[in-house]
């Protein structure tokens, strides 16, 4: 027989932890239940995992709140990013625990670095959505007039600190 564990419910009150981060993402017309879609799997696996419920919600909306997600499509990716971190934390447990078995080391270590590049990727895609990529201008023709002079080469700006040496 399975045991079921309580499922935190996100209720709209302001006493509700998750309401401070619901206001933080701008999220307060988003309706509790789609709010709840996307926090449940977090949830559900820290609580398989053996966290009691209410230490797991602290632990999901503490891993969240750190990636500071401004709209819905960033708390859900900050959502995905913490269950690869705490997936990746089992997983180098597991690895820990199998050092000897060469067939659970290959197998786990290929885990381990698929979900290490997983969290890289969910990072990167993060910054990119909130602006913080860098921007590459490709420059594909030139016209240099007579008289005129032209360099050819990779150049990166400094920008205005640059010449301050900050």
């Amino acid at each position: 027989m399975a045991t079921t564990k309580a499922k935190h419910i996100v209720a709209a009150k302001q006493s509700d932890p998750i309401m401070k981060l619901v206001k933080q993402i701008g999220a307060e017309d988003i309706a509790t239940d789609v709010i709840n879609a996307i926090m449940s799997p977090l949830m559900n696996l820290l609580t398989t995992q053996g966290e009691d419920t209410e230490s797991a919600f602290n632990k999901a909306i503490t891993l969240i709140a750190a990636s500071d997600p401004k709209n819905q499509l960033e708390l859900m990716l900050a959502t995905q990013l913490a269950m690869t971190h705490i997936t990746l934390g089992k997983s180098a447990q597991l690895l820990d625990r199998n050092y000897s078995q060469v067939k659970s080391t290959n197998s786990l270590g290929n885990l381990y670095t698929k979900l290490s590049r997983l969290g890289i990727d969910q990072i990167n895609t993060l910054e990119r959505l909130k602006g913080k990529g860098q921007q590459k201008i490709i420059v594909e023709k030139v016209n240099i007039e007579a008289g005129g002079q032209a360099a050819i080469g990779v150049y990166e700006q400094g920008g205005v600190n640059a010449k301050k040496g900050l």
